[in-house]
């Protein structure tokens, strides 16, 4: 086995305590050093001047889509215009590359039974943050494991709102949950500015043949797993960036399979309270932000290169009020903190690994310092099998792969 870490830890921010911060300064060094004792590479970072988290790189758009956003495609501009299944049927056949299908204002359209393919190159749009404007809604009662919009290479969809039959999370306990579903099946294409909720399985997938997708400023919320996936086979050049995701599962998933990966910049990540349901024996520690499963590699479909990678940049981990788990619940309630792994790499059995987490905002509980291995660190990250990190009862078998490595001006903080 050969692990080399290229660590970057010399800029690391935080909020905490005098006591604190001392603990922290001696992990980082005493992780860097079991680092390099191991046959690895330790790097300094650049000194920097740094902003931390979401807001930290405006791009003039507001996280989230919605209200401001205005790099959307016009109604002058389209050229069909619908507001009913059989006419949006219509256009989306008819439409050729290059064309926009525009959803009028207001228009609520049910396509329960039937999926909405949009063709290479083809925009659907709708007016999603024009003035008061909540966008056109596309509603669908699923019934398994289906994907209701079908996006093909070019294609785009925006300004829209996507909701599923499935209860709100915080009704999942004392509502029957639909089967499995998808929102939106994306293959080399892009979603923006689109509401999409209450879908049981996920809300944006990414599936084989699939290796650049564009996932920005989106609300995504009350999905029952994944609020974006990334499944077997996918490829590493998807871009995740500006959106706001409220989750209890995941946030951004990935199976970890050879040839995969994103870049996810700029999002603001709240964590939702988990449902009963989704753990009936109070058993499970709680889920993971950014979740990367453990992988052993095997082929793919296509076939993809014995190597992964994570970009995390720019972005704002919180949790919404109502959390109340683990220590200092009453600062959990009151301040939205939370000490728990916001990003969590699993194991890659003979691939490469590549992970950055630069620039982000982790918004702790700050008595999680002290009391346990790799906190405040380890509670936000994971790297399973990187030298340095402690076995933890949790982890897969031992890993075989190598980590290149870098983290820092990430700040760790009591306050927003």
């Amino acid at each position: 086995m050969k692990v080399t870490p290229l660590y970057k830890l010399n800029r690391i921010h935080h909020g905490l305590p005098h006591t604190c911060r001392c603990l922290f300064v001696q992990l980082c060094l005493a992780m860097a050093t079991a680092c390099w004792i191991g046959h690895a590479t330790l790097a300094h970072a650049a000194q920097s001047e740094t902003m931390f988290g979401a807001e930290a790189f405006p791009d003039g758009q507001p996280i989230g889509g919605g209200r401001g956003y205005s790099a959307g495609p016009s109604k002058e501009n389209a050229s069909h215009r619908v507001d009913s299944l059989k006419s949006l049927q219509e256009a989306l056949a008819a439409a050729r590359a290059g064309e926009v299908v525009w959803i009028e204002s207001g228009s609520t359209i049910d396509f329960t039974g039937a999926r909405l393919k949009i063709p290479e190159n083809v925009t659907l749009a709708g007016d999603r943050g024009q003035g008061d404007s909540a966008g056109p809604l596309l509603y669908a009662r699923h019934t398994g494991s289906e994907y209701f919009v079908q996006m093909q290479t070019g294609a785009r969809l925006t300004g829209v709102r996507v909701q599923g039959s499935n209860p709100l999370l915080k009704d999942i306990d004392t509502e029957a949950n639909d089967p499995s579903g998808y929102a939106v099946d994306c293959c080399n294409a892009e979603v923006d500015n689109c509401e999409i909720s209450q879908f049981q399985r996920g809300g944006v997938a990414m599936f084989r043949d699939c290796s650049r997708s564009l996932i920005h400023h989106n609300f995504i919320h009350d999905i029952g797993a994944y609020p974006i996936l990334l499944g077997n086979g996918t490829g590493d050049g998807h871009v995740i960036e500006g959106n706001r995701i409220e989750w209890a599962w995941h946030a951004v998933a990935s199976n970890g399979s050879r040839g995969s990966g994103c870049l996810v910049r700029n999002n603001e990540f709240r964590r939702m309270e988990r449902p009963a349901k989704f753990d009936p024996a109070g058993n499970d520690s709680p889920n993971w932000c950014l979740d990367i499963h453990s992988n052993e590699g095997g082929p793919t479909k296509p076939d993809r290169p014995k190597t992964r990678q994570l970009i995390v940049e720019r972005n704002t981990f919180l949790a919404d009020a109502r959390i109340k788990i683990g220590d200092g619940s009453e600062l959990l309630k009151k301040m939205g903190l939370y000490p728990k792994h916001d990003i969590y790499v699993g194991a890659g059995k003979e691939m490469a690994t590549k992970v950055e987490i630069r620039g982000n905002l982790f918004l702790m509980h700050e008595k999680s310092c002290g009391f346990h291995p790799f906190k405040p660190y380890g509670q936000a990250i994971r790297l399973v099998g990187l030298r340095g990190h402690p076995k933890l009862p949790d982890d897969p078998g031992s890993a075989n792969g190598t980590w290149q490595v870098v983290v820092e001006d990430n700040r760790f903080s009591g306050a927003r």
